[in-house]
Parts: C-alpha cells; sequence; structure tokens
C-alpha cells in the first residue's frame, strides 16, 4: 500500500459517520464475497492521537498515527506547491517552443482527472498489521525552570558539571507528581532515539518520579551505543551522567530503575544495539533489586561478554563513589570492572550470597501454580528439567499446559514451545486463549475484549518454535537460546520428545545417544535458567488380563532409555481414567527435597474451557461431591498478582 493509498483509506474511514469512536461495519475488502455481505467483521477504532482498523474475517488491518498523518500531508502540499510552481514556470517558457499548447493541457488536463478518479477509486491489497500505538511526549515550555534549584541540586549535590547536563538537553521543569499531589521542581531526562523524543522522565528531589503515560520505554541515552564495540548500562540516568561525566560516553540507562528486572523494554533492541558489542560493562547498584537485575541483563546479553563493576565498601552506585572520590577514579573503576567468574570453574566464595542467604532465610520455596494438591508435592525452579510421561490420550500435553500457563500467570514466566504436534498454531492458542481466559473461544461465549486482551497478552509471552530447516535439537536449542535472550523465555516446553529428528551416530547405541541429548537438554536448563519441560512417550504397555485400561506408565517404560528417569530433576506421570471421570497426576520424582517428593493428585478435567481441578480421589466405593469449577478470567482476577507499574521511589 503506497502512502497516498494509507491517506485515502483513512480519510474515508475518519468521515464516516459515528456515534462514538468505537464501531464495527462491515469489512470493505471481504464483504462482497461472504455468504453474509453485512457480518460486521471490521472494528474500527478512532482517537484524537490516532486509531486503527481490522477485519477478523479476512485479516485485513490499517492503522495510523495523527500527529504523523499532519506531518506527511503538510510535506505533501510542499510538494505539490513546489510542482505546480515548476509546472508553471515550465509552461511559461515552452509556450515560445511549442505550437500546439492547448492541445498538450487539455491532454494534461484529462490525465490528471483520470489519476484523481484512480486515487478516489484506490484501496489497499497488501494486509497491514496495527502496531503498538504509544503516546508522543507532549512538553510544555511553559513550565520551564531556568537554573532552579534541580540543577543547582544535580550539580552541587550530585556532581554532575554543567556542561554534561546542557549537552545531554537536562532540563527543570514543574510537573504534576502523583505521589505528592502537586506540581514539583523536576529534573526531567528525555528519552531519544534516532534524535525523536519518545519519553521523558521527570523527578524531583525527593526521588518521586515518573514517565509520560502511554509512551514508550526505551533505554536512556540509547542513540550513544548504536554501531559502538563497546556499552556501559546503569540502573539510572544520574549514575549516566556521572559515567559520561568521567568520558566514558557509551552509556545507556535502564528506563525504570531495578524495578525493571521484566526486561521487555530490551526486546527491540537486542538485534539493532546489542548483538554487535564485543564487551559489555553493567556499573549497577550492589542492593539486592540491583543484583537481580544484573543477573537478568547477564543471562539476556550473554555471560561471555559482561562485565560488573564492583563499587567497594561505603558506594553502591557510580554517583556515590563519584561524589566519595572524583570523576578520574571512577572512570578507572568503571575500565577495571571484572569479568563473571570464569564458566564451569567454582568455589563455595562464588556462591557466597546464595549460601548466606539460604543460611539467614532458609531454601527457597520455589513456585507453585496454585493448584493445592499439586503445590503440596512439587515447586519449580528454573535450571532444571521435568519429564512428563503418560499412555496415549492421557492428556499429558494439556496439563503441560496448565502447568506452563500458571507459571506464566503467577510469575511471569515467558513460554516457548517446541510442540508440533500442535498444529496448526491456531488450534494451540485457542486452548491456550480459553484456558486463561476460563470460557470457550468463540463469539457467543467469550466476549471480544476478552479475547483480545488474552491474545495480545500471549503475543508478548508465548512464542512457538517451527524451524524451517530441520527438526533437530541443535535447531531446536539454537532458536530456543535467542528466544532467552531477546524475549526473557523462562519456561521451555518439548512436546513431545520423539518428534525430533533424530540422528543416531554409527558409534552410539540408542540408550547412549538419547543419554548424551538429555545431557544437553540439562545443560541447557541450567545455562540459560530455565525451565525445561520433556513430555516423551512410554514404550507399549500390556493391558491386564481382563481389564480394558492400560496400567499407568513409571518413568523407566519411557521409551528408548532408562535416562529420563536416571537424568531427569523432576518426574511426572499422567493418567485418565475415563470410567471414573478423573486425572492421576503422580509426581514420581523430585531431585531435592525441599522442593517436594513423590505422591499423587488427582484432579477433574473440563472440557468447557480445559481448566483442570482438583478434587478428592474417586473410586468405585467412593463418589466425592462435583469439584467446584473455575471460570474466572484469569488475566483480571485472583491468579495474576497486581502489575506493579513504575515504582514511587527510583533507589538511586
Amino acid at each position: 500500500m503506497t502512502r497516498e493509498e494509507h491517506a485515502d483509506y483513512v480519510r474515508w474511514l475518519k468521515s464516516l459517520p459515528r456515534r462514538k469512536d468505537h464501531f464495527r461495519m462491515p469489512c470493505p475488502e471481504c464483504s462482497a464475497t461472504r455468504s453474509n455481505p453485512k457480518d460486521p467483521s471490521f472494528s474500527v477504532h478512532i482517537t484524537r492521537e490516532g486509531g486503527w482498523a481490522k477485519c477478523f474475517h479476512c485479516d485485513f488491518a490499517i492503522a495510523w498515527n495523527e500527529d504523523e498523518m499532519w506531518k506527511r500531508e503538510q510535506k505533501q502540499q510542499d510538494r505539490e506547491r513546489q510542482k505546480q510552481q515548476k509546472d508553471a514556470s515550465q509552461q511559461r517558457k515552452s509556450q515560445h517552443h511549442d505550437a500546439a499548447p492547448q492541445q498538450r493541457n487539455t491532454a494534461q488536463h484529462h490525465d490528471t482527472a483520470s489519476q484523481q478518479r484512480n486515487t478516489a477509486q484506490r484501496k489497499p491489497h497488501i494486509p497491514l498489521q496495527p502496531p503498538a500505538h504509544y503516546v508522543c511526549p507532549v512538553i510544555n515550555k511553559n513550565k520551564q525552570i531556568m537554573n532552579g534549584e534541580m540543577m543547582e541540586y544535580m550539580v552541587g549535590r550530585r556532581g554532575i558539571p554543567m556542561d554534561v547536563l546542557t549537552r545531554m538537553k537536562i532540563e527543570e521543569r514543574l510537573e504534576f507528581l502523583p505521589q505528592t499531589g502537586k506540581e514539583e521542581a523536576c529534573i526531567c531526562f528525555p528519552y531519544l532515539e534516532d534524535g525523536v523524543m519518545k519519553n521523558m522522565k521527570f523527578r524531583d528531589a525527593a526521588k518521586h518520579f515518573k514517565m509520560v503515560k502511554g509512551a514508550e520505554l526505551i533505554p536512556w541515552n540509547i542513540d550513544a551505543i548504536k554501531g559502538k564495540e563497546k556499552c556501559y548500562i546503569t540502573e539510572g540516568e544520574i549514575d549516566a551522567l556521572s559515567l559520561i561525566a568521567a568520558g566514558l560516553e557509551e552509556v545507556v540507562s535502564v528506563p525504570n530503575g531495578a524495578g525493571g528486572a521484566n526486561l521487555q523494554w530490551l526486546d527491540r533492541f537486542v538485534e539493532s544495539h546489542f548483538d554487535d558489542k564485543t564487551e559489555i560493562i553493567l556499573a549497577m547498584d550492589t542492593d539486592k533489586r540491583g543484583v537481580e537485575l544484573r543477573d537478568e541483563l547477564v543471562r539476556r546479553l550473554g555471560m561471555d561478554r559482561c562485565k560488573v563493576v564492583a563499587w567497594g565498601e561505603g558506594c553502591k552506585d557510580a554517583n556515590e563513589y563519584l561524589l566519595k572520590y572524583d570523576l578520574p577514579r571512577l572512570r578507572q573503576q568503571v575500565e577495571q570492572a571484572a569479568e563473571i567468574p570464569l564458566e564451569g570453574v567454582f568455589c563455595p566464595m562464588d556462591e557466597w550470597d546464595t549460601l548466606m542467604d539460604i543460611y539467614y532465610n532458609g531454601m527457597p520455596e520455589g513456585a507453585d501454580t496454585g493448584l493445592e494438591n499439586l503445590d503440596r508435592l512439587i515447586k519449580f525452579e528454573r535450571g532444571f528439567v521435568l519429564t512428563v510421561t503418560g499412555v496415549p490420550g492421557s492428556g499429558k500435553s494439556e496439563f503441560v499446559d496448565e502447568i506452563a500457563m500458571r507459571l506464566l500467570l503467577r510469575h511471569d514466566w515467558k513460554v516457548g514451545y517446541f510442540s508440533p504436534e500442535n498444529t496448526p498454531l491456531a488450534y494451540h492458542y485457542r486452548k491456550l486463549i480459553r484456558r486463561v481466559v476460563g470460557k470457550r473461544f468463540e463469539h457467543k461465549g467469550m466476549p471480544l475484549p476478552e479475547a483480545g486482551q488474552a491474545i495480545r497478552y500471549l503475543a508478548q509471552s508465548v512464542f512457538s518454535i517451527m524451524p524451517k530447516e530441520d527438526f533437530s535439537v541443535e535447531s531446536v536449542l539454537r532458536i530456543a537460546a535467542q528466544l532467552v535472550s531477546r524475549k526473557g523465555v523462562k519456561v521451555l516446553v518439548v512436546d513431545p520428545f520423539n518428534r525430533f529428528e533424530h540422528q543416531i551416530p554409527d558409534w552410539e547405541t540408542e540408550t547412549q545417544y538419547i543419554s548424551r541429548i538429555f545431557d544437553e537438554f540439562s545443560n541447557f536448563a541450567v545455562k540459560h535458567k530455565v525451565l525445561l519441560i520433556l513430555v516423551a512417550h512410554p514404550t507399549k504397555l500390556r493391558r491386564e488380563p481382563g481389564s480394558k485400561r492400560w496400567p499407568v506408565p513409571t518413568l523407566y517404560d519411557i521409551n528408548g532409555s532408562a535416562a529420563f528417569f536416571n537424568k531427569t530433576d523432576y518426574g511426572m506421570v499422567i493418567d485418565r481414567n475415563d470410567e471414573l471421570g478423573q486425572v492421576l497426576v503422580r509426581v514420581a520424582k523430585v531431585r531435592f527435597d525441599h522442593l517436594g517428593g513423590p505422591g499423587d493428585a488427582f484432579f477433574a478435567f473440563s472440557t468447557y474451557n480445559g481448566r483442570y481441578t482438583p478434587t478428592e480421589e474417586r473410586t468405585l466405593d467412593h463418589n466425592p461431591p462435583e469439584p467446584k469449577w473455575e471460570h474466572t478470567n484469569f488475566l483480571t482476577e485472583k491468579l495474576k498478582p497486581e502489575q506493579q507499574g513504575l515504582g514511587f521511589n527510583e533507589g538511586e
């Protein structure tokens, strides 16, 4: 779709009669070919900032931003005005040489009229997906303060030279802060990308701050590191300014301090700004949240190229070090950043912080699922492998989806799937959506806003791996490593093991090969700190004489090797009993006793929304009451913890 076609379409949408900003209508692209041409499948959203429209039948979509449209129209008008002036000038010159100007003008008029008719009839034919719309910051220049108390604070109490503040476009202005309920004198940090303002942070002397609502979160000073071999990352803008004052220009700051351990803001910049770095210096705070942020950055950006700055006794960040010493000492300390300890070689001192945490607070509890009977048996930690088995049709994949979605909703553990049996992908996503929302995924049972909310949420949290070249273990783990780096995935589901394209060397038996591949899975889980869930089918079992049911398998029954039991960290068996209407989940192995132990949990499966509900064990002699089915929307109700917004205190 050309810019002119896009502009024509937007003008047409905005000219439609409407009573509110959101309405539905027949799709202009596909309604003529539909059995019901009046079906309002085209959803239109129009606001003062822009809008988007999409057909939920043919997927045609279009989006626009009012500021960009206005600028584009102004440029188009300027170009047309210049063209008219140029044509008029050429026309005057040609009157002396052209014997038939009237004929040419008539033909030109005919071509112009024909072009206008074609433009009015043009329709876009290339579907466009609505991009994420962010607010463009609008700064009131009347609120600016010249040489006020906050600039004096930055120079006098924070030690940042005035020339650095001026060069980095740091200003002081009055801004309303929700923490105090009134306007405060704030220091303002502009967030620029390619010289264009994307956001702005306002911070007062009491460390209250806010950013522009609806604007995009990006790293501060991101333009400074593009194309450079080395970069520095700090926890706050003042720390970054301290490094700039010391002569270290290639520095960025995370946008929301140590409250940003969820690094979604990093996703868009990994490939364009960080993949080319040979050395990344992490100058984080040394408090608990700063260490958590540092560890997550190391995990995402790679241990082999990251170095960590130690601030020493009495200092927790770069600015405190500057105030205690001076700019040359600060630069020297940063340039002496230590490498991450040698991979594969450890001593107890390397685990000092963890050991002290265990000493004072006990062993970590692990991540729960919210299923009480299962949580009594098992808790999950990243860096381990969970092996799940069961006879065909027992619901292994369904229960793995239950675990994965609950870990996502309760602990923000993003999920990567290699599940060739769950194709087409839309069918699998449908099951995940109904499990999250608690309703059938259909227009009669699930309101469109809830469906859209779930789709948008899962689009940022669930990713499917379908390699183009082959389904080898190497290809899948290579893509999974990229998902860890670029998307922050913390759970990897492999379902099932036999869908890999296994190539067993002549010099290995099947047992040796599976044992080696399982080592690769375990090493991947440890290196990338993910929970790897592996679904494996058992070998063919024999029914007991006179019984219609298969026996409940064990991990030793998995086809190919005893390594599935011997080398896994967690082991789980799923068995569905249709006669009793219950599902048995048998926890067969938990490597560390503080995370649980063997035992059985019983569930009822809802065919309405795909959820598992805890229940008592059913037998021929014992028939407990029907469980209380869960139909709440997990995205808005009890399972999802309240999202923490940008903190009130930056903690620098």
